[in-house]
């Protein structure tokens, strides 16, 4: 099975244009968030409580065989940290090696141009290999015809609704769509050890992307 990262990146990015349907923050934010929940899937921390202030601790430095987690979990290396923090610390300098990733994989492609001839740009379109409409497929069966999900989907759908992009991925009523994710992000479908990390990277992936808005609005507002 690939990677919670991975697959949030896939469902995050627009097929056709390529590009992220949420602002850079928010899938940076995200992103962060998705490592950490892969590392707690792979018994790698721990959190001792479930808020954003919880402190996640690296349980076991080992090699997992993924080159991201590993990063990820040397970035965590030392005392235990707090979860917002955690979230924070693992979204810089992270995107591009995932999006890499997909392109491997054959599920995106990397295409470079310039804005006015000037000012360059890259995209993320899909290949056309299903992938990525299949993956939607399985969210929407969730959030819109209220399938059960299992614990992967339930993964992914818990960090979509911490960015609110539900109506960016499945079509549908917005209001209808959060509702459903709110209850699927809060069901109780991981172990405890895994759901106490669930709960603090979710709530610190609100956290973290709620204050870059704030700060934002406060530095446009000076």
């Amino acid at each position: 099975m690939t990677t919670i990262t991975e697959d949030l990146v896939l469902l995050l990015l627009d097929p056709g244009s390529g590009r992220a349907v949420v602002d850079g923050t928010s899938l940076d934010r995200a992103i962060g968030g998705a490592l950490l929940l892969d590392l707690a899937l792979r018994e790698r921390i721990s959190a001792d409580s479930d808020g954003a202030k919880a402190r996640l601790r690296v349980l076991d430095p080992a090699p997992t065989g993924d080159a991201l987690l590993d990063e990820a979990a040397s970035r965590l290396s030392g005392n235990a940290v707090r979860a917002q923090k955690a979230v924070e610390r693992l979204a810089r300098r992270t995107r591009t090696p995932v999006l890499e990733r997909l392109v491997q994989r054959g599920v995106v492609r990397c295409e470079q141009s310039r804005i006015l001839g000037i000012f360059p740009s890259t995209t993320w379109p899909s290949t056309g290999s299903g992938a990525g409409k299949e993956l939607r497929g399985q969210v929407a069966a969730v959030l819109r015809d209220g399938a059960p999900p299992d614990q992967h989907v339930a993964l992914l759908i818990s960090l979509v609704h911490a960015v609110k992009a539900e109506h960016k991925v499945v079509d549908g009523a917005r209001r209808q769509l959060r509702a459903r994710a709110a209850e699927v992000a809060d069901g109780d479908w991981a172990g405890v050890a895994v759901r106490k990390a669930v709960q603090a990277v979710q709530a610190s992936v609100m956290a973290a992307v709620t204050a870059s808005t704030i700060a934002a609005g406060s530095s446009s507002g000076s």
